[in-house]
């Protein structure tokens, strides 16, 4: 499974990539850090059912505990260093003719910018290990004297249950208590992780549930349509409009910052200047994406029309992927009693010989409902950069992806696959029963001081289904990305007079 992962990875790279950075000379060491990375992301979701395959004494009996400190310290090493100094080595703009110094060359500014990141994640990590280090378990203990359970000699398997048995009158003492227990550092890195991508999890899932599908069957309504010369050429000229519009709009853009980069501007200033690019990203990445369909309008092909298809038929299977993870969230996941196992009686049923499954189907059940997490974030990640340009947009588009939009992506899903593996075990405890996973996030992790009560009242989950609500309203009433609306406000803001605030 890893070697068919790792060749996975490399047809997706091939699949996606920009032709500019197509050629085997081109960004080795982008590329190499995107498939470690990749690999190491996909591969991490899928070491839980070997974990429970070892666990059922199938697995090789391995330390399967290291075995995932190893993978979240690599983890770490990747989204607090490599990664970070590879998109900014990447995305920096230098011209060598301006570069005086180390520190002003393209290796020099990726260090800089790596180091104030890695920095703020270090001092995050020490702050909180040194005070947060202790999980907080609660046990309930059973004191009873024997002579008063068994008077008489009698089978050990026909001791009487605690919970039901144990009253004051026949000497039994219950206690409750808390039992703290220090976890070790590199159990902390990997709560330290969970925590982070969390926060990125739940906004990214919960907008990807929806938008994942919905726009894979709004692709398919919107494919492109045979038509005649005379409406292509009509089409042309207006988006020759628009693009004259965006090049005059980005001109005065231009103009305004370079005639106020010296001037003390405040940060409220700048904040805007950095939303006003986003802005123009957008709807840069609008036009083009609008000339590309009239251009795929007009050379209409069988290949065209099939694609089409697949697109309708991934967002009928993403419809019933969404679907099942709410009902399975509903019904298992926030209940204090779930009401029925669902998803977990599947993937046993699956992997049942004995039942007439096989091991490799539950493997790969649990894997299809793990990735479809994973690019659930993407999506969600792009999908909130595209409508509210807070940052800066990075879409996986076939043939089309830069690396910096690899980079960008391959970092949310390596901290987004960390709170997707605990989540996992959360919702698939009889499935992950007896695990080491489930004993580190489910026993430790889970009862960590004041990091406890996000994860023991589900808090992430609950803001999860909430932005899967909103996201269903919103779209349902804008399903499209409305180009017009995003061009127009930017021509508005870049023709107000030089200086004045939006």
């Amino acid at each position: 499974m890893s070697i068919l992962i790792f060749l996975g990875c490399i047809v997706l790279m091939i699949y996606f990539i920009h032709p500019d950075d197509a050629g085997w000379n081109e960004g080795k060491i982008p590329k190499g850090i995107t498939l470690i990375g990749l690999w190491i992301a996909f591969a991490s979701v899928l070491v839980l059912p070997y974990d429970v395959a070892n666990s059922r004494g199938s697995g090789g009996g391995i330390r399967v505990d290291i075995l995932w400190q190893i993978i979240y310290i690599s983890l770490a090493l990747l989204i607090c260093f490599v990664i970070p100094f590879a998109y900014f080595f990447y995305e920096s703009d230098v011209d060598e003719a301006d570069v005086e110094g180390f520190c002003d060359s393209q290796t020099g500014q990726a260090i800089t910018y790596t180091s104030v990141f890695a920095i703020v994640f270090i001092t995050l990590l020490v702050i909180m290990y040194a005070f947060l280090n202790t999980a907080e378990i609660p046990v309930i203990q059973y004191k009873q004297s024997w002579s008063l359970i068994v008077p008489v000699a009698t089978n050990q398997s026909s001791l009487p249950n605690p919970y039901t048995t144990c009253v004051a009158s026949r000497g039994c003492v219950r206690q409750q208590f808390i039992w703290g227990i220090p976890i070790t550092f590199p159990v902390f890195l990997m709560a330290f992780l969970a925590f982070l991508g969390w926060f990125f999890w739940t906004v990214f899932v919960g907008v990807g549930f929806v938008a994942l599908p919905m726009d894979l069957i709004n692709d398919y309504r919107t494919r492109p349509i045979k038509i005649p010369a005379t409406e292509y050429f009509k089409r042309r000229i207006e988006l020759a409009k628009r693009a004259e519009s965006l090049v005059k709009a980005g001109t005065a853009i231009q103009k305004e910052q370079d005639d106020t980069r010296h001037s003390d501007r405040g940060r409220s200033a700048k904040r805007k200047d950095r939303q006003l690019m986003l802005r123009f990203e957008q709807a840069y990445y609008m036009l083009k994406r609008d000339k590309e369909l009239l251009e795929a309008s007009y050379n209409m092909t069988d290949e065209s029309a099939l694609w089409a298809l697949v697109k309708l038929a991934l967002g009928i299977i993403g419809v019933l992927l969404s679907t099942a993870w709410f009902i399975h969230i509903v019904i298992f996941v926030l209940p204090v009693r779930p009401f029925y196992p669902f998803l977990n009686n599947f993937f046993i049923a699956l992997e049942d010989a004995g039942g007439g499954g096989f091991p490799l189907f539950g493997v790969l059940a649990y894997a299809i409902f793990g990735f479809y997490l994973l690019w659930c974030c993407v999506k969600g990640n792009f999908k909130l950069g595209l409508r509210l340009a807070f940052w800066k947009i990075y879409p996986m588009e076939v043939g089309k992806t830069k690396m910096s939009a690899f980079l960008a992506n391959t970092w949310v899903i390596l901290l987004c696959s960390v709170p997707t593996i605990q989540f996992s075990t959360i919702a698939f405890p009889y499935y992950a029963r007896e695990t080491q996973i489930d004993m580190l996030f489910g026993t430790q992790i889970q009862y960590l001081k004041f990091l406890k009560y996000f994860w023991e009242n589900n808090v992430f989950i609950i803001a999860m289904i909430c932005f899967m609500f909103l996201t269903g309203v919103y779209l349902f009433f804008r399903p499209a990305d409305r180009a017009a609306e995003v061009e127009e406000k930017l021509n508005a803001i870049a023709n107000r007079p030089l200086g004045a605030d939006e």
